[in-house]
C-alpha cells in the first residue's frame, strides 16, 4: 500500500488556532480510495523529522502559504534527495509551478483531491498535475480529524478568543468546518478570483452530520465556519440553522459575512441557532478605496450591517486595511473615523498586502 505524508508547513503556533482542514480533506480522499496517510502538522507542534523517520512515507505531500514557502522547499529538498517522491500544492504553488518545480518532483496546480490520487494511481512522478474540480463537495469524506493532533486544536480556545471565539469561555473545546468552495466576487486582495472556480457547497445533511460528529466525538462547544461567505446562500443557511435547532446541538458559533448577503431575519435566525458572532470584511472607511479593491459593497452597507447585528443580538468583528493602492491619509482618517462611530466589538487592523494570484499582486508587479 502506497504511504502519503502531508505536511502543513509553519512553526509560530501564535496563529495555528484552526485544524488543517484543507489537507484532512485530501487525506480522507486517499484514505478513501485505499491509500495510507499521515498528516504532519508543524503548526500543531509536530516535528517533521521524527514524524518521517517513524512513518517512513512513499510519497510527501506539501501545501505553504507565500510566507512559509520557503520552509516548505527546504523540506522538499531534503526528502527529495533521498528518493521520496515529493508533491507540492496550494495557491503559491499553483501560480508559479515553475519555481516550485525546482525544488519538488511534481506539482499540483488547483484543487488536489483528483490530482494526487491520480499522481498515485499513474505513477507520475514528474512535471505539473491539474485535474477538473469535484463539483459535488458531498463526494469528499468528512476531513480527516483522526489523523490530526486534535487534541492540541480542541483546546485552543485561548488562541481563538484572541479573535473569532472570544464570547466562549477558554476551557470550551472548540472546532472549525468549511462547508463551501470558491467565492463568487471578485475583491483585487483575493486568491479565490484566481482561477474562476465556481462556488460550491456542501449538502445540508453533510454539514449537520459534521457538526454532530464534532459534538459526539471531541466534546466540541463552539464552532467557527472558516469558510469566507456563510451568509451568501440564505436558502441553504435557513435550513441548516432549522436542522441545528431541531436537532438540539448544544453549541454556539461565528462565521463570516459580506454586508451585502445579510439581513435582519437571517441575521436572527442565526441568532436562534446558536451564532453568537459574525465577521466582517469592512476593509475601509472611505468609499474610493473600497472601489479600489473592487469590493462592490458601500460604507452605508457596512454601517447597516453593524447595527443589523446590534439589532440581533450579535458581537461584530470587523476587519480593516491599512495601505491600499493609492491611499491617503484622509482615507486612513475616514477608516479611523468610521471604527470609532459604529459599534464593533473586535476591530482588527492589517497591512494591505500583495500575494501572488491576485489582482493586487498584478498591480504591484506593474
Amino acid at each position: 500500500m502506497t504511504r502519503v505524508a502531508l505536511i502543513n508547513c509553519g512553526k509560530d503556533t501564535r496563529f495555528s488556532s484552526s485544524e488543517p482542514l484543507h489537507l484532512g480533506s485530501l487525506a480522507s480522499y486517499l484514505e478513501m480510495n485505499g491509500i495510507e496517510v499521515a498528516i504532519i502538522d508543524e503548526l500543531s507542534g509536530q516535528n517533521v523529522r521524527l514524524e518521517i523517520a517513524q512513518f517512513k512515507p512513499d510519497i510527501i505531500g506539501l501545501t505553504a502559504t507565500t510566507p512559509l514557502v520557503d520552509d516548505a522547499y527546504r523540506i522538499a529538498e531534503k526528502y527529495k534527495a533521498q528518493g521520496v517522491l515529493t508533491v507540492m500544492g496550494g495557491v503559491h504553488a499553483s501560480v508559479y509551478p515553475e519555481e516550485a518545480l525546482k525544488h519538488v518532483d511534481v506539482v499540483v496546480v488547483g484543487e488536489g483531491e483528483r490530482a494526487f490520487l491520480d499522481i498515485i494511481k499513474e505513477n507520475i512522478r514528474a512535471g505539473v498535475v491539474s485535474r477538473p474540480i469535484i463539483n459535488n463537495l458531498d463526494e469528499i469524506p468528512r476531513p480527516a480529524r483522526h489523523l490530526m493532533n486534535m487534541e492540541y486544536y480542541l483546546n485552543s480556545a485561548e488562541r481563538f478568543h484572541e479573535s473569532y471565539l472570544y464570547f466562549v469561555p477558554p476551557q470550551t473545546k472548540v472546532a472549525s468546518i468549511f462547508t463551501s468552495r470558491g467565492c463568487p466576487y471578485s475583491c483585487i486582495y483575493c486568491h479565490n478570483t484566481w482561477r474562476g472556480t465556481p462556488f460550491r457547497f456542501n449538502s445540508v445533511d453533510r454539514v449537520i452530520l459534521e457538526i454532530k460528529r464534532l459534538v459526539k466525538d471531541y466534546g466540541v462547544g463552539a464552532i467557527f465556519f472558516i469558510e469566507d461567505n456563510l451568509f451568501v446562500n440564505k436558502k441553504r443557511l435557513r435550513a441548516i440553522c432549522q436542522r441545528m435547532k431541531e436537532e438540539r446541538l448544544d453549541i454556539v458559533w461565528a462565521g463570516n459575512a459580506r454586508v451585502d448577503n445579510i439581513d435582519l431575519e437571517i441575521l436572527k435566525i442565526a441568532q436562534e441557532a446558536g451564532c453568537r458572532q459574525i465577521t466582517f470584511g469592512f476593509e475601509s472607511g472611505s468609499q474610493r478605496i473600497l472601489d479600489v479593491l473592487n469590493k462592490k459593497t458601500t460604507v452605508e452597507q457596512n454601517k447597516r450591517a453593524v447595527a443589523l447585528c446590534k439589532q440581533a443580538g450579535l458581537l461584530v468583528n470587523g476587519t480593516f486595511m491599512i495601505g491600499s493602492p493609492t491611499e491617503t491619509l484622509a482615507d486612513i482618517e475616514a477608516t479611523r473615523k468610521f471604527i470609532a462611530e459604529n459599534p464593533i466589538d473586535r476591530p482588527g487592523i492589517c497591512i494591505t498586502t500583495p500575494f501572488p494570484g491576485t489582482e493586487l499582486w498584478n498591480w504591484c508587479e506593474q
